[in-house]
């Protein structure tokens, strides 16, 4: 069988994979130049392999999902830390003893909330706190009960060692891949099987209007590498949980343990999905379930096409939630 994938993110990529294991012919066109899809990394001037669209951190409690990709990769040993400035200062998060320590008291729940989560969930999300569903708000981490300082506690978690980009590549050895094409390329080449990981609504024509989605705007700049402020022990990124206007920093350069005199550091700045930036979030209250549930049903309708991953299923998904999602779904073809 022809199969047409569209898009060169983890979705695309592992469903490619797993479709010519089966014997099916496979070809991948995506619209930007690039591979990885979000999870590109490339090296700077400097040395430093920045991720171009901000942290991406690999972690997962599903074996199957980490052998998977430990087929094209090893992972360092990189664990996540992240820190918050508040108006109580900077602190570790989650909440922790070590937290409670650097504090000097101890927080209730909602205290918690309120300094760590509101202002930086209102920003991320447009929308006052209140307003959230609970499928956001209720992801605030719960308090640990000891001084575990990693923000995830996963069994098996890392970074690519060489970077994202050349677990891509490693992954794609063999595929036809056609990059910087338009995005109705594909429509110019026969098959039996297309497998969507876009918009639904650029897919339909906007038959019912635009989904919305939150994007991100990346600014990154050259700065001083400083081990006393971004390491492995420190932690790669601060979030901002105050009213500055963008959510955090990030040293790309920690990730892989990277040593330069000048680094990359990126701050993201939420904002409205439009056609001047890449759609991240879909946005899972307003209008957002009711516009895709319309484009759902034409989605089960449509016998010829597959649709795989967070834009498609208008879903959030972690990393390693996309790579299983593709593989549980791809079972019965």
């Amino acid at each position: 069988m022809k199969v047409n994938v569209i898009g060169c993110g983890l979705s695309g990529v592992t469903a490619a994979i797993l479709l010519k294991e089966k014997g099916h012919d496979v070809e991948i066109f995506e619209c930007r130049d690039h591979i990885a899809g979000n999870c590109f990394d490339k090296k700077n001037d400097d040395g430093v392999t920045v991720h171009e669209y901000g942290s991406h951190i690999f972690h997962t409690n599903n074996e199957r999902v980490w052998e998977f990709l430990n087929r094209y990769t090893k992972f360092n040993d990189y664990q996540h830390r992240v820190r918050a400035n508040t108006k109580e200062g900077q602190i570790s998060i989650p909440f922790s003893k070590k937290t409670a320590e650097q504090l000097g008291r101890d927080l209730e729940p909602l205290e918690i909330q309120e300094l760590l989560f509101r202002e930086y969930s209102e920003r991320h999300w447009g929308i006052p706190w209140e307003d959230l569903p609970k499928s956001i708000s209720g992801r605030v981490p719960n308090k640990r009960d000891d001084h575990d300082d990693r923000y995830f506690t996963d069994k098996f978690q890392g970074i690519p060692e060489n970077g994202y980009t050349e677990m891509f590549k490693a992954m794609l050895e063999g595929f036809t891949v056609h990059l910087g094409v338009s995005k109705d390329e594909y429509k110019k080449h026969k098959c039996d099987l297309t497998v969507y990981t876009g918009k639904p609504d650029e897919y339909y024509d906007f038959e019912h209007g635009k989904l919305p989605y939150r994007s991100l705007i990346f600014e990154h700049k050259r700065v001083k590498q400083n081990k006393q402020e971004y390491s492995w022990d420190l932690g790669s990124v601060i979030n901002e949980c105050n009213t500055k206007p963008f959510n955090r920093s990030m040293d790309s350069s920690v990730y892989l343990n990277e040593t330069a005199e000048y680094t990359t550091l990126t701050r993201d700045h939420p904002c409205e999905h439009d056609d001047t930036n890449e759609a991240i979030y879909p946005k899972p209250f307003g209008e957002g379930p009711d516009t895709f549930n319309k484009y759902k049903k034409l989605q089960k309708a449509d016998k010829s096409t597959i649709f795989l991953g967070r834009l498609a299923t208008y879903k959030y998904l972690d990393m390693w939630m996309a790579v299983a999602q593709v593989q549980q779904y791809l079972k019965k073809v």
